[in-house]
């Protein structure tokens, strides 16, 4: 019997209470389900619980699209689609979901049959070295509903199913990575001199394919003439993939084949993948575009070429039918252009910081090596203040380069040349290539610092933010589902600046006494000795064991040779990291007592011989887990270590199970017969977005219990005494503890951590 429409909305409102939606859109969305039956419907909303946390327009996607699904799903089968489907909207966002659930055949039952294609994640692993291969460099893929780069990372398609054959899918994925990295490599992403830039924070091209009255047109075609030169570029430096390749590239679907209207793009897709060329003499313009085809894909062509061709062609093409309907070809995918010049513009800040700080060095390096009482410029006053005249960089040697060896690259100083260090020469040769120049302001703001004594200077946010390696990429648990969002957070692991404060000196001297206890009393637990009775050998008899074997030789029974006694000496064999928040509730008094404990536990520790280190965490949103190595595993308690613990400090939120994780994986090289993780965290897990309550607690306590499944013991030492209802939940009973007055956190830190580890 159909459901009343009126108790369907109070049931969904429930459902997902305490949102309130448009009603609007929750009519439109239970327009289709009113003349269900009542058990069908009650199947498709228990699904939504699992469904609208993660996307409130997915979940009214999902509402319109399950009915006629359900022609096709048994209601048993229903809880697997739609976690199919969860896993399609996290790869391919909402289009790619809509596009899952809109033929179920194709894109359900047969990916379950092993029909369905192959999906991105799957080939990953293989894709991955390859594209880094290619790149020379970490190049990360990534997937998305259609191939692009932006010059940091390749997107590619979630799902390739155009061939029932896998290794032909696959070869199709390593066809659209190559094409993609070929373009990074080719310049298609970057404006030549001839397109002046105008916006500083818009692409060059973007402008200029603006400036035609239909700019999608324009940009289409220069996509279409860079890709004919792309292909010529593979068949010279990958002829074996592209020999391969031969064979797919005429298969490939066009928009033409169905089409009823055939542009000009159309026209110029077919002969390039199957060399199906219009006849010459029918169109003068269809002519001259396959003239400018042919002259992109010679040798010497550039994406100036390109520029050309469309300047000429646009004009002509004012009453062409609309080109709507031309998708790009796979491999192809679209232009990212706006990320691309993104991207630049962090690359070429990261290359400015990376200059100036190394140049910075270099100029206090060789002013310390001048004598004392070296002669000084005329005035008796550093010439800094003159910068604009006597600073100049000689890199550009290409004009004596047929003639003899170019000499060492140089920079002039107050008409002192300085030869550059290979770090130098190479990040100045970067900037020349990308700038056409090396500006002067890079010169004079390392002269700068390097005369006001910049080599051991106070912490800013930019040393903060710098990065200690590349980004790792962790799965995130989503209990309603009851699986894992793939690939979903990204850890960077990033350096604590050294600074110079009074906090150590001060805990140094407030606790002086009992780190002396605490140091007497940890040398005793370096090794720990005991008699073990009942051995074939050993440093004296065992009177028991003597008399029971006497009397069992009377008895007639086999006496035995177990004998004697040794003294065992155990070494400890622990490895150990503090994982610590420094999200902003622990700032005041908070977080100086957790540095405080820090300072107490690294003290007492040293006439140990247990591995530790200390990492903080912090971060905002999925994309920005931040992790901070304070004392790596094998790195000394060192005079620097103790800057870093005086300069730890509060910053964002408590995305605790990316940083769980990301220790790990840490700990997977580390060989200890103990492996513990000791997390000291001031409340429970939350972030900025809806990263919070019962779902944040669920992914930490599945990080906890992958820890665990790997070799690793976690620990909690928390302060928050409201947090008793979760913490033996995320924890277990009996791994973790509450401190529940913030001034005995130092004290009590070295105590927890003797009863752990004895």
């Amino acid at each position: 019997m159909p459901m009343d429409h009126e108790e369907l909305k109070t049931r969904f409102y429930q459902l997902v209470a305490p949102s309130l939606p448009n009603e609007w859109d929750v009519e439109e969305a239970l327009a289709s389900l009113s003349a269900g039956q009542d058990d069908q419907v009650d199947d498709i909303l228990a699904q939504v619980p699992a469904i609208w946390p993660v996307s409130h327009s997915l979940c009214f996607a999902y509402l319109a699209a399950v009915g006629p699904a359900l022609r096709h799903l048994d209601t048993g089968e229903l809880s697997l689609w739609v976690h199919t489907l969860l896993d399609r909207y996290e790869t391919g966002g909402l289009r790619g979901a809509q596009l899952f659930m809109a033929d179920v055949e194709q894109h359900f039952f047969r990916q379950m049959r092993g029909q369905g294609g192959l999906r991105a994640v799957d080939v990953f692993s293989r894709l991955q070295p390859y594209v880094n291969g290619l790149a020379g460099r970490e190049m990360p893929l990534v997937a998305a509903s259609l191939a692009a780069t932006d010059t940091e990372c390749i997107f590619v398609p979630d799902v390739l199913d155009l061939f029932v054959d896998n290794e032909q899918n696959f070869l199709l994925y390593k066809l659209t990575v190559s094409f993609q990295w070929a373009s990074t490599v080719m310049g298609t992403l970057t404006a030549p001199p001839t397109v002046p830039a105008g916006d500083a924070l818009t692409h060059p091209l973007e402008q200029f394919f603006s400036s035609f009255s239909c700019p999608s047109r324009a940009r289409s075609l220069y996509h279409f003439f860079e890709t004919g030169r792309m292909l010529t570029f593979l068949a010279d430096e990958l002829p074996g993939l592209m020999r391969e390749a031969a064979a797919l590239l005429p298969r490939l679907p066009l928009a033409e084949d169905a089409a009823e209207a055939v542009s000009l793009l159309d026209l110029l897709q077919r002969g390039l993948l199957r060399d199906n060329w219009p006849i010459r003499g029918t169109d003068r313009v269809v002519d001259r575009a396959v003239d400018l085809v042919r002259h992109s894909q010679s040798r010497d062509a550039d994406n100036q070429d390109s520029i050309e061709a469309v300047k000429e062609l646009i004009p002509q093409l004012e009453d062409e039918n609309d080109w709507t309907g031309t998708t790009p070809l796979v491999f192809q995918g679209t232009l990212r252009l706006q990320d691309a010049w993104l991207a630049l513009i962090r690359q070429r800040q990261e290359r400015e910081n990376r200059f100036i700080k190394a140049l910075t060095a270099h100029i206090e390096h060789h002013r310390a090596m001048v004598p004392a009482d070296a002669e000084e410029p005329e005035g008796g006053q550093n010439q800094s203040s003159q910068q604009g005249q006597d600073l100049a960089l000689i890199v550009d040697t290409d004009k004596q380069a047929q003639r003899q060896a170019p000499p060492a690259p140089s920079l002039r100083i107050d008409n002192e040349d300085i030869l550059l260090n290979e770090e130098l020469a190479q990040l100045a040769a970067e900037i020349r290539r990308d700038l056409g120049t090396m500006p002067e302001e890079y010169i004079s703001s390392a002269v700068g610092r390097a005369g006001h004594g910049f080599a051991l200077r106070q912490a800013t946010e930019a040393d903060a933010g710098q990065e200690s390696m590349g980004p790792a990429v962790y799965d995130e648990w989503d209990y309603r589902r009851k699986g894992f969002r793939k690939n979903w957070c990204v850890v960077k692991e990033k350096e604590i600046p050294q600074v110079q404060n009074t906090f150590i000196e001060q805990t140094l001297h407030q606790y002086r006494g009992q780190i002396r206890r605490l140091r007497h009393q940890f040398e005793m637990m370096r090794t720990s000795e005991r008699f073990v009775r009942r051995q074939r050998e050993g440093s004296d008899i065992d009177f028991d064991a003597l008399v029971e074997s006497l009397a069992d030789m009377r008895a007639g029974r086999p006496s035995s040779d177990r004998l004697f006694i040794r003294l065992a000496r155990d070494q400890r064999d622990i490895a150990v990291y503090f994982l610590v928040d420094m999200s902003n509730s622990t700032s005041g008094w908070v977080g100086q007592a957790i540095k405080e404990a820090l300072v107490l536990i690294c003290e007492a520790m040293e006439p140990l011989n247990d591995r530790y280190g200390i990492y903080g965490f912090s971060g905002m949103r999925r994309l920005r887990c931040e992790v901070y190595p304070v004392k790596r595993l094998d790195e000394r308690y060192s005079p620097q270590v103790r800057q870093r613990i005086g300069a730890m400090g509060p910053r964002e939120y408590t995305r605790m199970a990316p940083a769980i994780r990301h220790m790990t994986s840490v700990f997977a090289d580390v060989e200890a017969k103990i492996r513990l993780l000791i997390v000291l965290s001031d409340g429970k897990p939350e972030d900025y977005d809806e990263y919070k309550g019962e779902y944040a607690i669920e992914d930490t306590r599945h990080a906890l219990l992958e820890a665990k499944a790997r070799g690793v013991h976690p620990f909690c030492i928390t302060i928050d005494r409201t947090a008793h209802e979760y913490m033996a939940h995320m924890y277990g009973a009996v791994n973790y503890i509450f401190v529940d007055e913030i001034s005995r956190l130092p004290a009590r830190m070295p105590e927890i951590y003797r009863t752990l580890t004895t």
